[in-house]
């Protein structure tokens, strides 16, 4: 493997094992996320990415090896103290509540030193009194990124954040990620099956397959060696 870290990790996945109920689906899987740095999972459905997430919000039990923030374990952590913790979770269905408003939404969620962010997304600053269940799925993604961010995270977790959403909208939502991360020092761990999309944004990736991590490296390492790692590893 390679593409080592070259950052302090604040988010350390360490040799973990996880699944649900009797059927396990990460086998000894290690990865770590840096300050500022937006690191990939990649790999085909049914890699374990989403419960490689999942493992870290305390939402999957975790039944070998270790995950900490900024050094301290989550495992003995149920999922709300581990939110309050600064992890912050944006899910593939994005979970808003179709009732609430833009405002109710960040009122809601807003802690000290949180985003503005009416400001960071002017569209919804426009239509902060609509309710979430009107919006776009453009909209939507900017509102699920902007809860998330007006907790003061210290490491984001995004699953799948382009699905469904037109391309002008996924580029702007991943620069805006991008500018986040780099100048407040933000860690994100993201999920994304667009490769290349992925990997234009990310300092680094990993690549899950079965369960397990099969390669790693920089974004620069794995997009030049993508045709082997899909040959090698995931059978295309």
């Amino acid at each position: 493997m390679t593409g080592t870290a070259t950052r302090t990790a604040v988010l350390r996945i360490a040799d973990i094992s996880a699944g649900y109920g009797n059927i396990k689906v990460l086998h000894g899987v290690s990865v770590s996320v840096g300050a500022g740095e937006i690191v990939s999972l990649l790999g085909p459905n049914g890699a374990g990415k989403t419960t490689a997430l999942l493992a870290c919000s305390g939402l999957v039990k975790v039944s070998g090896g270790d995950i900490t923030l900024d050094d301290e374990s989550l495992l003995k952590h149920s999922a709300h103290v581990i939110a309050r913790k600064r992890l912050a979770h944006i899910p593939e269905d994005r979970s808003l509540f179709p009732s609430l408003t833009i405002d109710e939404h960040l009122r809601l969620c807003a802690r000290p030193g949180g985003l503005d962010v009416l400001e960071l997304f002017p569209e919804l600053k426009k239509r902060r009194n609509k309710k979430a269940g009107v919006l776009s799925g453009g909209e939507q993604q900017m509102l699920a990124l902007g809860r998330a961010l007006a907790t003061n995270p210290r490491v984001l977790l995004v699953d799948e954040m382009s699905m469904g959403l037109a391309p002008v909208v996924v580029e702007r939502l991943f620069a805006a990620l991008q500018d986040i991360a780099s100048g407040g020092g933000l860690g994100v761990l993201m999920v994304e099956q667009h490769v290349h999309l992925a990997l234009k944004y990310a300092q680094r990736g990993y690549v899950l397959s079965g369960g397990r991590v099969r390669t790693q490296g920089s974004a620069e390492e794995l997009v030049d060696r993508w045709s082997e790692i899909e040959s090698s590893y995931l059978g295309r």
